[in-house]
């Protein structure tokens, strides 16, 4: 197992596994994607550049990623966050180290660039249906929950 940062050559199979992503989202407006090849592009290129696009291979093939993008606070602009945007592992593959071995990764590039003064913090999300992961033991604090309006 291994974790790496992408490259542009990895576009296509990330953009797989985003779609696989929004699929599993049980926000159902984000099933079935459809966009913009170009745009998605640019997008992952914003990312690499201000943030991170981590992937986990096994046995050189891509079945993981963690994205995060470094984003400025709305009223606040001076305070930088870096915030995942996706953790996915190919189902097949989650009861091995990937999920782990990304987050463990994502830790590491964090704290450098909280040390190097370029972010305050970074944050994790996890979705309704992620597994049950006691990241307070891991060193994160719970700040907040999103809701979505059903009536």
């Amino acid at each position: 197992m291994k974790i790496r940062y992408a490259k542009i050559q990895d576009f296509d199979r990330i953009m797989e596994m985003m779609i696989d992503f929004a699929n599993s989202s049980p926000y159902s407006p984000q099933n079935n994607p459809e966009y913009g090849d170009t745009y998605v592009r640019r997008l992952l290129c914003a990312f690499m550049q201000e943030g991170c696009i981590l992937l986990a291979e096994h046995e050189d093939q891509i079945i993981g990623m963690l994205i995060a993008q470094i984003q400025p606070d709305a009223w606040l602009p001076h305070i930088k966050t870096m915030k995942e945007v996706a953790w996915w592992v190919d189902p097949e593959h989650r009861m091995g180290s990937a999920g782990y071995k990304l987050l463990l990764k994502y830790v590491k590039y964090g704290k450098a660039l909280v040390e190097a003064n370029e972010i305050v913090g970074f944050t994790l999300t996890n979705m309704e249906q992620s597994p049950d992961f006691d990241l307070e033991k891991r060193g994160w604090r719970p700040i907040e929950q999103n809701y979505v309006y059903e009536g």
